[in-house]
């Protein structure tokens, strides 16, 4: 199900692609396939940017890394989601609203079977999100808070429900079974994607490479920051585009 064209759709160099190679593809015709109808199994899909030395901010944002590819991808894959999940730090930091802002893509997800908005889950330990932060205060917005912690946020506009666990595995097969979700789009940060890695709970990853050398400054941040996996988690590389000097890889969990 394809999101809203305009004329001015980044074009990609495809250089791994099981069709054409080297053919020049929009964000949505290189995902047109990626979103697979009557797949009920639950995926978890990590979408992430990395400067090339592997630092996903600057100066605590991610948007100076990015560039109008990189968003063309980042809303066609929210386009394609039964769920987006951030943890509670990316919410403030970024200042998250309502997942999808176009009134056409929404259109087009009710056509596809989609609700209009994706569910957005928020994974927080304290609880401590201020009401007025733009996504909670979206009164036509689904949220789903993860958390441990008792008691609810007050003054929400948006519709909120709580998974109260410490335990992502446990929250994924209650969003699965709870909230009948199969396709959640992660966008971090780096503490929860630790978490899911951990538990071995990533089955994609999306990964946009910008052309930046970053350095170990304030706020730069890395993919994963505390928990680990036993064993490094195998991936395999399944998708490879390139705009102008940014890479953007697809890999798919090989366990």
């Amino acid at each position: 199900m394809p999101a809203a064209k305009t004329d001015e759709a980044p074009r990609f160099v495809s250089l791994i692609s099981p069709d054409s190679p080297r053919a020049t593809v929009t964000a949505d015709e290189a995902l047109i396939t990626w979103r697979v109808d009557g797949d009920r199994d639950l995926r978890v899909v990590l979408n992430m940017i990395a400067s090339v030395d592997g630092r996903i901010a600057v100066n605590g944002r991610s948007g100076a890394l990015g560039g109008p590819a990189d968003r063309a991808l980042f809303h066609a894959l929210r386009a394609r989601a039964d769920a987006v999940m951030v943890g509670a730090g990316t919410a403030r930091v970024e200042r998250y609203g309502p997942v999808i802002r176009d009134p056409a893509v929404r259109e087009q997800r009710e056509r596809g079977g989609l609700s209009a908005q994706p569910l957005a889950v928020i994974v927080s330990r304290r609880l401590d999100l201020d009401p007025t932060l733009p996504l909670l205060d979206d009164r036509d917005s689904r949220i789903v808070i993860v958390t441990p912690a008792t008691g609810d946020i007050p003054h929400c506009r948006a519709r909120v429900d709580y998974i109260r666990t410490a335990s992502m595995r446990t929250a994924l097969a209650e969003l699965h079974k709870g909230y009948d979700t199969h396709l959640i789009v992660c966008e971090g940060g780096p503490s929860l994607n630790a978490s899911l890695a951990a538990e071995s709970l990533i089955d994609e990853l999306f990964l946009a490479i910008s052309p930046q050398l970053v350095g170990d400054t304030p706020g730069a941040g890395a993919l994963l920051n505390g928990d680990a996996p036993a064993t490094p988690l195998a991936l395999e590389l399944r998708m490879l585009l390139a705009h102008d000097s940014e890479l953007y890889a697809r890999y798919v969990s090989k366990g």
